[in-house]
């Protein structure tokens, strides 16, 4: 992910969170999962820079939306219990692989809002994203 690309989504991505009245912090990350934008709103909780970090290197180091382990841990709770605590990794929704031309070149974690809500501001981040 380019850093023009990696801000373009987390610029995108507050923007969204303004429009529904939400205060959340964003973060890109390349493929390998370092960090190459980040913003947090004005009164956006603090906790939410590690949070939508974890779950930008989440979506990168698996490729998946990090909504989906929900569905991938069902009823197999030794799945989650033996990836919790991962430095990392957080299976909670909000955090989105970026590809280009089928292939990862980053990731985008949101934090701040409802699950849902978190989701859904991704993927405005990553629907503004140039060139992928």
């Amino acid at each position: 992910m380019t850093d023009e690309q990696a801000m373009a989504a987390v610029l995108a991505a507050t923007a969204k969170a303004r429009s529904m009245g939400l205060r959340i912090t964003a973060v890109a990350v390349d493929a390998g999962g370092h960090p190459k934008a980040l913003v947090r709103m004005d009164g956006a909780p603090f906790h939410g820079v590690v949070i939508s970090t974890d779950k930008a290197k989440t979506a990168a180091g698996f490729g998946i939306p990090t909504a989906a382990w929900k569905a991938r841990i069902g009823e197999r709770p030794h799945v989650l219990e033996g990836l919790n605590g991962r430095a990392g990794f957080i299976p909670i929704g909000g955090g989105v692989p970026v590809l280009a031309n089928g292939e990862l070149i980053g990731a985008l974690g949101i934090s701040g809002a409802h699950e849902d809500q978190d989701c859904e501001i991704a993927a405005a981040g990553v629907a503004a994203i140039p060139g992928p």
